[in-house]
């Protein structure tokens, strides 16, 4: 499975993430997935290790009640929402 920032959001999207982060908050980064066969999987990899070290930020410890709130709303957009410290 590969997981990028997702783009070209639709503003209802855009708006209902920017929401959650009030209502919560969190920072939350929004990344869309999808499966590759095995043989790309390595190969984008292989890419990737050629690209030099990832940037990290460490994420956040939602609670329960915020937990909940990013899960709805993932089920909902069809992304993968990931709160962050935005510190």
């Amino acid at each position: 499975m590969v997981c990028e920032i997702a783009r070209g959001l639709a503003e209802t999207q855009l708006d209902e993430i920017q929401r959650l982060e009030r209502e919560t908050g969190l920072t939350v980064v929004a990344f869309a997935c999808r499966t590759l066969d095995p043989a790309r999987e390595e190969r984008l990899q292989a890419i990737q290790a050629e690209l030099g070290p990832l940037l990290s930020v460490p994420p956040a410890s939602p609670d329960d009640g915020q937990l909940s709130r990013i899960r709805e709303l993932e089920e909902g957009l069809g992304l993968s929402l990931v709160a962050v410290s935005a510190a």
